[in-house]
């Protein structure tokens, strides 16, 4: 038994329903004998989402970058919540002038947008189906925090920051995602979520495919997959570059 662990945004996901619907015939048939993941920095309720409207769903999801991991029933095999003091972290992001900071609980989100409105217009949009109560101030947040989520403006930007931020030690994991950094528990990554999900399945396999840097982790440590339209620095991570999880899923079932 083979397991494909995927990225959902820019990897599995596009606006491009067409697209994205060949994506999921592809994983669906390859569910048949196989095992298929998610492996995202989004949370479990914008990801399934999307799935409403069809049969459609992962064998397993990992969420906040590995931070937390579900089953296709829901049952929890892994959690790493963010236990930081969120009072220094949100000192040192004023200082650095971040365009918007979003802090996540299971049921709470603080989103707080600088310099430009639309931020907040885009979170609602991108953000509808979270189902959380929206708190005026992160000290209202009373369970725990998975996520902090900050906007750099720029892919450059959020790579610089993120050094920084790893710089302080400040008992947490620290991604880029594009022009994102994702702050999250101490242990997780998705490598390690990919590692846990094999381990449960007993797959004989393990491939993996994404496209920005939180997914290099991954890309190193299995037969990994990423698409054309990620970066260079990202594909020289990946054994193979393909046009989509649909490519990709077509090349491990030919081995």
């Amino acid at each position: 038994m083979k397991l494909l662990a995927s990225d959902f945004d820019g990897t599995f996901f596009f606006r491009n329903k067409k697209m994205f619907m060949e994506n999921i015939s592809a994983a669906s048939v390859f569910q048949k004998k196989n095992v298929f993941a998610i492996v995202t920095g989004r949370d479990a309720a914008s990801i399934l989402s999307h799935f409403e409207d069809t049969d459609f769903r992962p064998d397993y999801l990992a969420v906040y970058n590995g931070g937390r991991i579900l089953d296709s029933k829901g049952k929890v095999l892994y959690d790493d919540p963010l236990k930081i003091d969120l009072d220094r972290l949100y000192d040192v992001l004023m200082k650095e002038g971040v365009s918007q900071i979003s802090i996540l609980s299971l049921t709470k989100v603080f989103h707080k947008s600088f310099h430009f409105n639309i931020h907040d217009w885009l979170f609602k949009l991108h953000h509808r189906s979270l189902y959380r109560c929206h708190v005026k101030d992160y000290h209202e947040i009373d369970d725990d925090i998975y996520m902090c989520s900050i906007s750099c403006g720029s892919e450059e930007k959020a790579l610089l920051l993120s050094e920084k931020l790893k710089e302080m030690k400040l008992g947490c994991s620290v991604y880029v995602n594009k022009s994102f950094i994702d702050i999250v528990g101490e242990h997780a990554s998705k490598e390690h979520a990919v590692e846990i999900i094999a381990m449960h399945t007993e797959a004989d396999e393990v491939f993996v495919i994404g496209d920005s840097y939180n997914d290099v982790g991954m890309l190193r440590q299995f037969q990994s997959y990423t698409v054309q339209s990620a970066t260079e620095a990202i594909q020289k991570e990946a054994d193979h570059v393909v046009d989509s999880v649909e490519a990709a899923i077509a090349d491990i079932q030919a081995r």
